[in-house]
């Protein structure tokens, strides 16, 4: 059975964050035009503070260098323990995936490639998600020779609850799991690829 899929709770997801914004915005207008008085005025000015606070959680995702990931964008794994990703003694070897989302991180996927001597690490951070969008995946990061952290993608849904299992109990206490990366082709599009224990596939 698969794990049922994660999500961010409303108030931290973007598009229910502009309808908040909006529908503030319409009940402010009404209230101007019904002239109310000092009621009317003190409520225009909280809703207007209101819809600032969720406009301000819609921006600072946009405000990142590392792209517009609105949950866990990973900025550093300075100080982070970087543990291997290794299933227990019943595993039969382990299975390579395709890392989705990557079409859209070209230059990340580049500037990571760029900026190592080999191919560039791979991290695995969970709780992640893109840009308007609800869903939580385990998301999958490049760190460059120099430390600089780079998102390439998510996992598929078919193995992501599994490892999420897997990495949970290394974020709780501080640490990230690093699995085998590989960046194939020469030229764009490049196309990302990691090794997970098999188990991860297993039902």
């Amino acid at each position: 059975m698969h794990p049922s899929p994660r999500h961010k709770p409303l108030w931290r997801w973007e598009v229910f964050l502009f309808a908040v914004v909006l529908l503030l915005a319409i009940v402010s207008g009404f209230l101007v035009r019904a002239d109310w008085g000092i009621g009317g005025a003190i409520a225009v000015v909280a809703l207007l503070v209101v819809a600032v606070a969720a406009a301000g959680f819609l921006i600072v995702p946009l405000l990142r260098p590392n792209g517009r990931d609105s949950e866990n964008t990973r900025r550093s794994v300075e100080g982070v323990e970087l543990v291997p990703l290794e299933g227990d003694v019943s595993d039969s070897g382990s299975r390579t995936v395709r890392v989705l989302q990557s079409e859209r991180r070209q230059s990340a996927i580049e500037a990571a490639r760029a900026k190592s001597a080999g191919e560039p690490r791979g991290v695995l951070t969970p709780d992640a998600s893109r840009w308007l969008g609800r869903r939580l995946q385990v998301a999958v990061d490049l760190v460059a020779d120099d430390g600089a952290v780079y998102r390439a993608g998510f996992l598929p849904p078919e193995i992501d609850g599994r490892v999420d299992a897997l990495v949970q109990p290394l974020a709780a206490r501080g640490a990230a799991a690093v699995v085998p990366v590989r960046v194939v082709g020469a030229v764009r599009p490049f196309r990302v690829e990691i090794d997970v224990p098999a188990r991860a596939f297993l039902g």
